[in-house]
């Protein structure tokens, strides 16, 4: 796996994009996301477009580790602006993106920069801010929703997502995705590919002893599917095959309690991976810092 060096952007409120304070930034990276990740990566894949990128211009299936650390520090660029930040990040993605395209196995052409499913993956980020709250955090409220929609806009506006594919509020945005949930999303090759790969984790290195590392991960798998096929809206569990019991939904909710429970007297830098804690952190001491000399100015 490649070593990245990142940096922190000096202002990260530029352009309009969420910062320390924001809805977005306490809630995008927050711990239990791990557990709502996969239910987000089987949204975007079960787009036609989306999941023949996936299949034929990805290394997701050999190297999932690698691909995951590249798509969290993409992330955690556009999103907590590391490195250049969002605006850079998006033009890199643009060009990324523009030579994926092709035909799928059903005969249709696609192209990885289709308007419509390039819009769909920035929701289903925000749709995964949600549904984090929702089963192991605190619910947000109508109004802390629509700020973290409000913000979120935004930081598609650097992704070069359009206004017009982004709806101007939450309302909307909930309309869309169960208008693309009924109406677009199908099983296909990916959405497989990503079920066993989180049913089966593989190691992240060849040296890794195979027996030691099952014996770990695959109670890990084994949560982590049910997290994942749980929160899953049901019309898409149903078209992808899956069996969800009310065994199943009862270990869900219990599983989310125990989280919830843990995530309430953890302290705050628990709460998020270290390098989400440390942008943060540093955006807090520059809008003090900033405030004090203005206060003595």
């Amino acid at each position: 796996m490649r070593t990245e060096v990142v940096a922190i952007v000096d202002d990260p409120e530029r352009a309009g994009l969420p910062g320390p304070e924001s809805e977005t930034w306490r809630r995008f990276a927050a711990l239990p996301g791990v557990f709502v990740a996969g239910t987000g990566l089987l949204l975007q894949v079960a787009h036609p477009v989306v999941g023949a990128g996936v299949r034929q211009h990805s290394d997701f299936r050999n190297t999932p580790w690698s691909r995951a650390f590249r798509t969290h520090l993409s992330t955690m660029r556009f999103v907590y602006g590391l490195g250049h930040g969002a605006e850079v990040e998006g033009d890199r993605l643009r060009r990324v993106h523009r030579t994926i395209r092709g035909v799928d196995e059903q005969g249709r052409e696609y192209h990885a920069l289709d308007p419509a499913a390039y819009a769909w993956v920035h929701l289903t980020l925000a749709r995964f801010m949600v549904d984090t709250a929702a089963w192991f955090g605190t619910p947000m409220t109508e109004d802390e929703t629509e700020r973290m929609w409000q913000e979120f806009r935004a930081v598609g506006r650097a992704l070069h997502v359009r206004d017009r594919h982004m709806p101007p509020d939450w309302a909307g945005a909930s309309r869309w995705f169960d208008e693309v949930v009924h109406e677009v999303l199908e099983s296909n090759q990916s959405t497989r590919d990503v079920l066993d790969s989180l049913a089966h984790p593989a190691p992240p290195h060849p040296l890794v002893p195979r027996r030691a590392w099952d014996l770990v991960m695959r109670p890990a798998g084994r949560v982590v599917t049910l997290t994942s096929v749980g929160i899953l809206p049901e019309e898409l569990r149903d078209r992808l095959g899956l069996v969800w019991t009310s065994a199943d939904e009862r270990r869900l909710r219990r599983f989310a309690g125990v989280v919830r429970a843990v995530m309430r007297v953890l302290p705050e830098p628990l709460r998020y991976p270290p390098l989400a804690y440390a942008v943060v952190l540093r955006a807090r001491w520059r809008q003090r810092t900033g405030r004090a000399n203005q206060c003595s100015a």
